[in-house]
């Protein structure tokens, strides 16, 4: 399963593009998966190229927004179910890159 969900991705990337969290709106909000936590921080996917992830740690309690830590994942090494929140991102992102392109067209 995990096999087919990260062929999936790839095949998204590689016909849309890398893209990040930030670009794309499910349900009318941004978000990022995480991937893990680690006592009083969070680890959340949220940059997505064909062969990985980029990480950022952040620490919910500052007051600051910038990640104090990152580093890439390579998507076998995810988690299954973080795996289909990236999907269904790649497929949200692939749907928005379809409707601007028909409306160039148009």
């Amino acid at each position: 399963m995990k096999k087919d969900i990260i062929k999936n991705i790839r095949t998204i990337i590689e016909r849309c593009g890398n893209f990040g969290s930030g670009e794309v709106e499910i349900g009318g909000e941004t978000s990022s998966p995480c991937v893990n936590s680690m006592g009083g921080l969070i680890a959340l996917a949220e940059y997505f190229t064909r062969d990985e992830v980029d990480i950022e740690v952040y620490e919910p309690e500052s007051m600051s927004s910038d990640s104090m830590h990152s580093y890439k994942m390579e998507y076998k090494d995810l988690d299954e179910d973080v795996l289909v929140k990236i999907l269904e991102m790649a497929e949200h992102f692939e749907a928005d890159q379809e409707k601007t392109a028909k409306r160039i067209e148009d």
